[in-house]
């Protein structure tokens, strides 16, 4: 009898491996017969004879072995522009659009905090540290809060107060947060929250029925602006809750009759507050105009330092004002070109730290006029549609291109490009010659050579983009025979879809063309095909036949195309359009299509999936109609996905199938009979559900994933494996020291190998089937016991054919 152990907890809920979890992958172990029968100890033995000593664990590369652990998550956000900026005395801490990364000031030495790092959600909105509660709080874009403790160990309480309350209708936006002693006041769009952050807890609610973009408390008074002015109600009140009871600030104490506030801050014992294009300061008693400027509003006022900063900004332009405690003014933004500000704030004494809508950190040190700009590498835009993986890992990723009604945005972003651990992009700004022909634009489509090191994008505005090792080309209506996009798009040449077939040719869908199929050759030829019956081609995929298979844009279905025996002899070309009303298409709307390892197609449409098994009698459409799969989930049989809008689908290393939705990950075994694993928002470190692409990395199991919020990498359990053994595998960590309590992977093996572990007197502690190339032992016997200290010795055997049965052996040390 065999106990299979589900140990799929860690994939779920995103927990690194060595935290006392089981590692994520499913094991099975022998239980009654635990010992190696004396016939198999013979034939091991006659193994060792035939195959020599034991296989030492191979050196690690880095293109076929992750950094990451199994089951870790590593996040790949832009870190160029900054929002929003605090500090505490060591550290500064800078909000960009989706994360925070906090900057060493002594070295300038980054920790990037996202989800992945232990923050409960994504996408940045007011960040603001408290000195004397030690403690950074951050608020989201959509009203969620966390309270971040550098000092103790970063830990994090989550205080989702404002985004889960029901309750609150309209505006939830946090526009402000104003600090009193270990108290912070949030302005929000409904009124002011004063949290505790010591017990962390919100002590009272004042419901005010408008939105309060600032607050402040002065002199035992509390102060709140609004767009339709300013109310104040004395500190000794003992109900502050009571909205009725402040009191509005008009002409009876010196206040214009109609005005607004916007930011908020006390500085020199007076209250200082932006009033549209008006900087004016208020004592208690008289208000005085400061300063006026015909185009430009006050967006922001802040104290950390010694004296007060002034944000003016209308449209794209403005400039960044210090006002010291004699009142003097000095412009601070021009050295280092803060010319877009989104905020700022002095750090000690005259120098100061820029959010700016441009590129770049910024600190400005005024006393020594000295500017310093830096950045850290990272992907300049977090959005992605399509990601290709080359041979050496290198990692290819296509920006935005049409949206559902394929209008052309004109987009610059271009492409990202990554390799040996760091971010190159690839646009007009690198490579200026892309300008011409309109290259440059809506850069959404990515291929990778299969041998050699040369990348294409697809380009929905300007054709097709070859980079062969620096080397740039552009394939245009104007200079090949790609043609235009006909009606749709006289003056451009739309690529919907790119894929290279087994000899290295490169299929393109020229997008509306009059003749939609191109081919880039492997000799450099270009050639097209004007036989379709559909011209609004995008996505494409070559299957083990050899046969293409089109996503027919605007609600086609699908196309198939056959190039028969010869590329350039159109005779025996065949085109077979598949729809809901010649197959089981759950859908004409298709959005992504896949082949696996053994040569189906799964297709992903507005209704969930469906695979073609039919190999090459696919252009049969009487035998050939597709699978609906059915798959038990929550003990209810349905039609795999048949709810979901499925957007991308991958295939890792062990055919299991990955499909991301709106709805997050789908990962389904490989016969597609039990839901692997379910990735979601909520219950894992996903950043977003809305799913963008996903691509594996067969070589290491890393999934690249593409969300709404973001690119992120997941290790899996799951790398390629070949139709037999590799002479030398490996385990990996070897030896496996006292402290470490995760997955011990055996590389280097035959796709679906058998393995079994025993230690060296022939008791068999582990036996399983590798998932693709790699299998996964958790350090642990059949009882689930840590294995004692030794040596285990790893018996994996493979047959290509029952004739020829193949067999290695390696070893791993534990130590406790």
């Amino acid at each position: 009898m065999r106990q299979k152990w589900d140990t799929r907890t860690d994939l779920r809920s995103g927990t690194s491996p060595g935290t006392g979890n089981r590692p994520p992958a499913a094991c099975t172990f022998a239980r009654n017969n635990q010992y190696i029968h004396p016939t198999m100890q013979l034939r091991l033995l006659f193994a060792f004879l035939v195959f020599g000593s034991i296989a030492a664990p191979a050196q690690v590369r880095r293109d076929t072995l992750s950094n990451l652990k199994l089951g870790q998550w590593q996040q790949h956000l832009p870190w160029q522009r900054v929002r929003y900026v605090t500090n505490s005395a060591d550290k500064v801490y800078c909000a960009t659009e989706w994360a925070v990364v906090e900057i060493d000031k002594a070295d300038r030495s980054p920790r990037f905090l996202t989800k992945v790092e232990g923050l409960s959600d994504i996408g940045m909105g007011v960040i603001r540290y408290n000195p004397a509660a030690a403690v950074l709080v951050l608020t989201y874009s959509n009203s969620n809060i966390d309270l971040w403790r550098p000092d103790a160990g970063g830990s994090v309480t989550n205080m989702p107060f404002i985004q889960k309350n029901t309750t609150l209708i309209g505006d939830k936006k946090i526009y402000d947060i104003f600090f009193e002693g270990k108290s912070a006041y949030l302005a929000c769009g409904f009124g002011v929250v004063k949290l505790n952050l010591e017990r962390e807890e919100v002590e009272y609610t004042v419901f005010t029925g408008r939105a309060v973009r600032s607050f402040a408390v002065l002199d035992g008074y509390f102060y709140l602006g609004t767009e339709d002015g300013m109310y104040r109600l004395s500190t000794s009140y003992d109900n502050p809750a009571d909205f009725g009871q402040w009191i509005f600030m008009d002409e009876k104490v010196g206040f214009p009759a109609a005005y607004e506030v916007g930011p908020m801050a006390v500085f020199g014992g007076a209250l200082y507050f932006g009033s549209d294009k008006t900087l004016l300061r208020f004592d208690g008693s008289a208000l005085e105009n400061l300063e006026s400027h015909p185009t430009q509003s006050v967006r922001y006022l802040t104290t950390e330092g010694a004296g007060l900063v002034v944000g003016w900004k209308e449209q794209f332009v403005g400039r960044v004002q210090y006002r010291d405690a004699s009142g003097t003014a000095t412009e601070i933004q021009l050295p280092c070109e803060a010319i877009r500000p989104l905020y700022a704030v002095e750090d000690g004494s005259r120098k100061f730290w820029f959010a700016d809508d441009l590129e770049d950190f910024r600190f400005y040190d005024l006393t020594k006029n000295q500017c310093d700009r830096f950045r850290y590498n990272s992907p300049f835009n977090h959005q992605s549609t399509d990601i290709a993986i080359a041979q050496g890992g290198k990692v290819f990723v296509a920006t935005p291109g049409p949206a559902s009604d394929l209008a052309p945005p004109y987009r610059r972003d271009g492409a990202y490009v990554f390799e040996a651990g760091g971010w190159s992009q690839f646009s007009i700004l690198t490579n200026p010659e892309l300008q011409a022909g309109d290259c440059y634009a809506d850069m959404w489509r990515v291929a990778a050579h299969p041998e050699e090191d040369v990348f294409y994008v697809g380009s929905w505005v300007g054709g097709l983009i070859e980079n062969a090792a620096g080397t740039v080309k552009c394939f245009t209506k104007d200079n090949s025979i790609l043609q235009n996009a006909g009606a749709s798009g006289p003056t451009r040449t739309a690529i919907g879809g790119l894929a290279f077939d087994a000899e290295n040719n490169l299929w393109i869908s020229n997008y509306d063309a009059q003749a939609p199929i191109a081919v880039r050759k492997a000799d450099g030829s270009l050639r097209n095909f004007a036989g379709a019956t559909a011209n609004n081609l995008l996505q494409v995929v070559v299957d083990q036949s050899g046969y293409k298979w089109f996503v027919i844009g605007l609600g086609g279905g699908v196309l198939v195309y056959d190039s028969g025996n010869d590329i350039d002899s159109p005779g025996d070309d065949r085109y077979r359009v598949i729809t809901t009303s010649n197959s089981n298409l759950p859908s004409n709307t298709v959005n992504c299509l896949a082949v696996d390892l053994d040569g189906d197609v799964w297709i992903g449409t507005q209704k969930g999936v469906i695979s073609f098994e039919c190999g090459s009698n696919v252009f049969d459409e009487t035998n050939c109609k597709g699978s609906l799969r059915i798959l038990k989930v929550d003990d209810f049989n349905g039609y795999l996905l048949e709810t979901e809008d499925v957007r991308a689908i991958a295939v890792d290393g062990g055919n299991r199938k990955w499909f991301g939705t709106f709805n997050g990950i789908f990962v389904l075994s490989a016969d597609v009979t039990e839901q692997v694993a379910r990735f979601t928002a909520t219950n894992s470190l996903l950043f977003d559900n809305n799913i963008t692409d996903i691509a594996v990395n067969p070589a290491n199991g890393e999934a690249w994933i593409g969300t709404e919020k973001g690119l992120q990498v997941l290790r899996t359990e799951a790398v390629a494996g070949g139709k037999i053994n590799t002479p030398k595998p490996y385990a990996y960590p070897n030896p496996v020291r006292p402290d470490y309590d995760g997955p011990i992977a055996i590389y280097g093996l035959a796709r679906d190998a058998n393995v079994k572990i025993t230690d060296t007197s022939g008791k068999l502690v582990y036996e399983g089937t590798a998932l693709g190339g790699q299998a996964i032992w958790d350090g642990r016997d059949y009882l689930g016991r840590r294995a004692a200290s030794g040596v285990y010795l790893i018996f994996a055997t493979s047959s290509e054919s029952f004739d020829s049965p193949d067999a290695v052996i390696a070893k791993v040390v534990i130590l406790n």
